[in-house]
C-alpha cells in the first residue's frame, strides 16, 4: 500500500477529525475539543503529521513543542496493521527532540492496546492522571 507522511494542516481538520471519531479504544466526544484546539496544537505550540493513502488521511500525531506532551496519536481502525503508527511516532519524536522539547510525555487509557504499543517503542508508564489515565514518558 501506497501512503504519504507528511506535516498536517488545518485543511486536513475534517480527516483529522473523521480519524479521531472512528478509534474504538480513548474514544472522544465531540465537541469536547474543536478546531481551534486542532490550530493551536499544530500551529501555536507544536506540529501535527498525517499519513496519506490515495489522498485519504488514515492516521495523525500531534506532539506540544513548550510541553513535551504527545497530543494525540491516532489510526483510523481500517488501517491498523500497516506500522502507520510507528511511522508518525518516529516523525513527531524526532521533532519533539529537535525542538528542544522538555520531557516528553502522555496519557492514555489504562487498559488499551496503545499502553502496548508505547511501552513497545520505549515509553515507561509514570503513574496515573488526575482523570485516571495511565501518565507516560519516554526518556531520552
Amino acid at each position: 500500500m501506497t501512503f504519504l507522511l507528511r506535516v498536517a494542516t488545518m485543511a486536513d481538520a475534517a480527516q483529522i477529525w473523521a480519524v479521531r471519531y472512528a478509534v474504538q479504544e480513548n474514544t472522544l466526544t465531540p465537541g469536547r475539543i474543536n478546531d481551534e484546539d486542532l490550530r493551536r496544537e499544530i500551529e501555536d505550540t507544536g506540529r501535527g503529521w498525517v499519513i496519506e493513502e490515495s489522498g485519504s488521511i488514515k492516521g495523525f500525531a500531534i506532539g506540544n513543542a513548550r510541553t513535551g506532551n504527545v497530543w494525540a496519536l491516532f489510526v483510523h481502525p481500517d488501517a491498523q496493521g500497516r506500522r502507520y503508527g510507528q511511522r508518525l511516532h518516529e516523525a513527531m519524536v524526532g521533532w519533539l527532540r529537535e525542538q528542544g522539547a522538555p520531557t516528553l510525555w502522555l496519557t492514555t487509557g489504562q487498559h488499551t492496546r496503545a499502553t502496548v504499543f508505547y511501552e513497545r517503542l520505549g515509553w515507561r508508564r509514570v503513574g496515573v492522571s488526575s482523570n485516571g489515565e495511565a501518565r507516560y514518558e519516554l526518556p531520552d
